[in-house]
């Protein structure tokens, strides 16, 4: 991977202007996203309408920790070529703030996307407790986002520096270990909290269902969409931030995409070759809704190509990931495979039925986008491309050489 950036670049004066129709487009988005979301819920189907904002929940939410769990990972790894991203990372700390927001509203109706809040559980009504439910998750959440603001503040303190001036004082020392220690910390609070989401909030809807691999499988999904998240930031953003980055970095980047795109691919199927070959009823009721029903069959066959099989074999060609168009086309395209998988995770289980087109899921969708840049937007605009803390690692290890 690349290993240096130049530490002197022209930079645009701070903050960045942001143009009016931007943050125009965003309210408009959040206004069509919250009365949507309120007309759905007070209508004759107020199901669709808490299923739909769980759907865009656990996309965007996951998206987020994903992002900002990628910058946390590159600090660790003490890269030297990721400074610019690992900016784009820190944006998402304030729409982690948001989607805790958003988790404590999906309290509200819980009766609607929850099979299993009336029912007799047996022994499992001990862990599938409303109340145990929403606190353990909850506290997860709240961590992952306190922690997450104590990291970034820990960034925000010597931005006023410059890089000869962090690299030679003893703070930058005392900042470089506690950001490793918070570091570790939020790679823990991420998993332990991604996997109980993925168990509480999916699995949970069919109840008799039970994989021990699922919640690695929403893990990774999370890194995969706050990966292609990093990209399409970067190429639209690169010449507004100023930032140095190059083919290197995209193909960097592009490969990053690429070894996710076949992890991914093989959880699923190693998911899937369990259900098969052990054939279960507990287990094959997951996809039987899926692989038996339409549109579920048709929209799961298209998720394998799009999400999984797809990117990887686009980002095979190096001049696939050394262009930031074409790269950015492919990270786009990961998103929207993400989101639809999201869906299916979700609405098969709770109506095998094919409801009709859910105008709610987009529209709701919208406005979580507009929220993400609304709360981006304003962070990345007064800060530098670049955090001191990161740049002085390239002048840290070329000492050390």
């Amino acid at each position: 991977m690349s290993n240096a950036i130049p530490a002197t670049t022209e930079r645009a004066p701070l903050p960045r202007p942001v143009s009016a129709w931007i943050y125009a487009s965003a309210v408009a988005g959040l206004v069509v996203g919250l009365a949507a979301f309120v007309l759905g819920a007070l209508g004759p189907n107020p199901a669709a309408a808490w299923q739909a904002l769980l759907i865009n929940f656990l996309f965007w939410s996951s998206l987020a920790q994903g992002a900002f769990l990628w910058s946390v990972a590159f600090r660790i790894a003490r890269t030297t070529w990721s400074a610019p991203i690992n900016r784009l990372g820190h944006s998402a700390i304030w729409f982690l703030g948001f989607s805790l927001l958003v988790f404590a509203l999906l309290f509200a109706g819980r009766r609607f996307y929850l099979p299993w809040v009336t029912a007799d559980l047996g022994d499992r009504a001990i862990w599938l407790s409303v109340p145990f439910l929403f606190l353990r998750d909850g506290v997860g959440l709240l961590l992952l986002f306190l922690f997450g603001l104590a990291y970034v503040r820990t960034y925000l303190r010597h931005d006023s520096n410059s890089v000869e001036q962090v690299s030679n004082l003893l703070p930058w020392r005392v900042a470089a270990r506690r950001l490793s220690v918070l570091g570790v910390v939020l790679a823990v609070l991420y998993t332990i909290t991604a996997t109980l989401i993925a168990f509480d909030l999916i699995m949970s809807l069919l109840p008799a269902w039970y994989s021990a691999l699922f919640g690695w499988y929403y893990w990774l999904g999370g890194l995969y969409g706050g990966m292609a998240a990093l990209i399409v930031m970067a190429v639209l953003l690169r010449r507004w931030l100023g930032a140095d980055l190059g083919r290197q970095h995209f193909q960097d980047l592009g490969n990053l995409l690429m070894a996710l795109a076949m992890a991914m691919t093989y959880f699923f199927f190693a998911q899937a070759l369990t259900i098969w070959y052990e054939n279960l009823p507990p287990e094959t009721v997951f996809a039987l809704a899926r692989v038996h029903h339409q549109p579920w069959q048709a929209l799961s066959w298209v998720l394998i190509g799009v999400c999984y099989l797809g990117p990887f074999a686009l980002l095979v060609m190096r001049e696939m990931k050394e262009n930031p168009r074409t790269l950015c086309a492919v990270a786009l395209l990961v998103l929207l495979a993400m989101w639809f998988e999201r869906y299916l995770l979700i609405v098969p289980s709770l109506t095998p039925r094919y409801p009709g087109f859910p105008i709610l899921v987009p529209l709701i969708g919208a406005g979580f986008l507009g929220a993400f840049i609304l709360t981006t937007a304003p962070f990345l605009a007064r800060l530098p491309a670049e955090s001191p803390l990161d740049l002085a690692l390239t002048q840290e290890r070329e000492a050390w050489s």
